[in-house]
């Protein structure tokens, strides 16, 4: 599972690629870190609460504590501004663990006819998709709400001494 982790960034530019109710999802997130070093992430997603707060403020050097999904993808669980106050919100991180949790169930309902449809459109090749439906319907059921639990979450905190009230 991904730890939680550290950084001092200054978010440079981003594309908007989702935004719903409580998170919203960011692509080609360009940073640059404390030493001037540029680098991307591919996906980050956002609760709408630390957007709100500017956690994606532009050229203002933020501290970000985050968690790896993938390579490539985070989810920023908590930033601290300028003030030095940590901002969180970990009800709206539990209601995008729950979300999810439904994802994953359908893509794994899904996973079977989703194979078939498209094994009988590429004579067969498509059956590859089968086991990649239930990877990522496993991955989202399990994996990412176990990542994204309280308990884990208060945790990790305690291990950089963040007080939750």
């Amino acid at each position: 599972m991904s730890e939680l982790k550290k950084i001092k960034v200054v978010v440079k530019n981003y594309d908007v690629q989702g935004s719903g109710d409580l998170d919203a999802l960011y692509g080609r997130v360009r940073l640059e870190d404390e030493q001037g070093q540029t680098f991307y992430f591919k996906q980050v997603v956002m609760p709408k609460y630390l957007k709100q707060h500017g956690a994606m403020a532009m050229n203002v050097p933020r501290t970000w504590f985050y968690k790896h999904v993938s390579k490539k993808s985070i989810v920023v669980i908590a930033f601290e501004n300028a003030n030095g106050k940590v901002e969180y919100d970990l009800s709206d991180l539990q209601l995008i663990a729950r979300s999810t949790v439904m994802k994953g169930i359908l893509m794994t309902i899904a996973a079977i006819p989703m194979g078939v449809i498209a094994a009988t459109a590429t004579y067969g090749l498509g059956l590859i998709l089968i086991p990649m439906g239930f990877w990522y319907g496993y991955r989202n059921t399990f994996k990412l709400p176990a990542m994204l639990s309280r308990k884990r979450i208060l945790s990790d905190f305690s291990a950089y001494g963040i007080e939750v009230r």
